[in-house]
């Protein structure tokens, strides 16, 4: 298949309605088809438009941290992202813009980055490496510049649409990324699946001795020590006020309960300070795993019905859902 022919395939392939995932997905290994590369990655722009997160990889990462962030106008890839403009180069190590970091795996050699252009505006940087030097031709550069111009629109679309999904306060999904995190039907989502409801115990409390700013703080803090005891592929979302639901794939009832102790442990342990004092949190969490056949309303239901029982029993605790008075 010739370049012009992969290029096609894979603009069309973008026309389908996907996620964010997907769509970076779909672009990230077609773009390494393209270039005859093992390695190509897609890094966007936080909403503060200060980091570059990375966000999805073909091949394995070069770094030994794969979460490696980068500041705007820090090496190869901020230089691109600050500038929009493109960097080729067969030797990157050489390049004055390069910066040297100590979770490097291998030496980094032909380096090729183009940014990824919103109307007038960087979101990212599509790049990619070659083990050898000066691998990447003026041609592959015009290639993966017609490709990031073609993909553009379709990851800026996609990204809104993710954005319409996460709680703005604290990062979390919402109640609308719950389809995206748990889909409903039968055989959306593979066996087993567990999901968890936790609440701030006595955050009503918090918020009138501290204020609701620091109520706020309080939310943010809980759902980075949730997020600290997930996998990548689980999921927080934003349930409601001070309540939270979690989503764990592929995780059977007695595994979720450890998990959902490692959560109320963390929280436990994790208190923020505020106002020259420390803020103590609990949490209160229920357990419960999807029965063949059953709604993703059914098994949310249950897991409600544990934390209202943990809560009742004394808060800070977590308790299973028990299928037999059901």
């Amino acid at each position: 298949m010739s370049e012009l022919q992969r290029l096609t395939a894979l603009t069309l392939s973008l026309q389908d309605r996907l996620s964010l995932d997907v769509l970076l997905q779909r672009i990230v290994d077609g773009a390494a088809a393209l270039l005859d590369t093992p390695r190509v990655s897609v890094r966007l722009l936080d909403p503060t438009r200060t980091r570059l997160l990375a966000t999805c990889r073909a091949g394995a990462s070069l770094h030994l941290n794969p979460g490696s962030e980068f500041q705007l106008g820090e090496g190869l890839i901020g230089w691109i992202a600050k500038e929009s403009q493109p960097i080729r180069t067969g030797e990157a190590a050489n390049d004055p813009r390069y910066v040297s970091r100590a979770d490097i795996k291998e030496p980094m050699r032909s380096f090729l980055g183009v940014p990824l252009i919103s109307g007038h505006a960087c979101m990212g940087v599509l790049s990619a490496l070659h083990p050898e030097p000066d691998h990447f031709e003026e041609r592959h550069q015009e290639l993966l510049t017609l490709l990031a111009g073609i993909c553009a629109p379709h990851v800026e679309v996609a990204r809104l649409q993710r954005l319409s999904q996460i709680d703005p306060l604290t990062g979390a999904l919402n109640r609308r990324g719950l389809e995206l995190a748990f889909p409903d039907g039968e055989g959306a989502m593979p066996a087993p699946v567990s999901v968890i409801m936790a609440d701030v115990d006595l955050f009503k409390r918090i918020n009138d001795a501290y204020g609701h700013a620091i109520g706020d703080e309080v939310l943010k803090r809980v759902t980075q020590l949730l997020s600290g005891v997930m996998r990548a592929r689980d999921a927080v979302i934003r349930w409601g006020g001070e309540e939270f639901l979690l989503i764990l794939p592929r995780v059977g009832l007695a595994m979720a309960a450890r998990v959902a102790e490692r959560a109320r442990s963390a929280v436990e342990k994790g208190g923020i300070e505020a106002a020259g004092v420390q803020i103590a949190m609990t949490i209160s969490l229920g357990v419960a795993e999807r029965s063949d056949g059953e709604s993703r309303d059914t098994v949310i239901k249950h897991a409600d019905n544990a934390l209202y029982l943990a809560k009742h029993n004394g808060r800070n605790r977590v308790a299973v859902a028990d299928r037999r008075s059901s």
